[in-house]
């Protein structure tokens, strides 16, 4: 029998935005001036966890509107609420809600949490 290579190339584009209303902004500094939590971290998280977004966006366990987690487990327990929009099928924004680092940050029942 021939062999045929199906590949499909999927590509996701992903926009970060801070909440509207400044709640990041303030929840930054909570931890203190000596642990602040910097957008470069946010961003390093989330640029780690893409490939587990992407996947759970295509298996239908991120939806619109529904907030997830994403945990950094090396130490440092940062925790970071997203709401994902989406724009198109494959473009899409989030929302940061809200960080922290907490080693046993709480989640709400059944909500998902990636961890990197």
């Amino acid at each position: 029998f021939p062999s045929h290579d199906r590949s499909a190339e999927i590509s996701f584009d992903f926009e970060l935005h801070h909440d509207e209303w400044g709640h990041t902004k303030n929840r930054k500094w909570r931890h203190g001036p000596g642990n602040k939590i910097y957008d470069l971290d946010v961003v390093r998280l989330v640029d780690d966890a893409k490939e587990e977004i992407i996947y759970n966006i295509i298996e239908g366990k991120i939806r619109e509107g529904k907030r997830f987690i994403v945990s950094r487990l090396d130490g440092n327990n940062l925790n970071v609420v997203i709401e994902p929009i989406k724009n198109y099928i494959n473009k899409w924004n989030l929302i940061i809600i809200t960080v922290m680092k907490k080693e046993d940050f709480t989640v709400s029942k059944g909500q998902l949490q990636i961890f990197v």
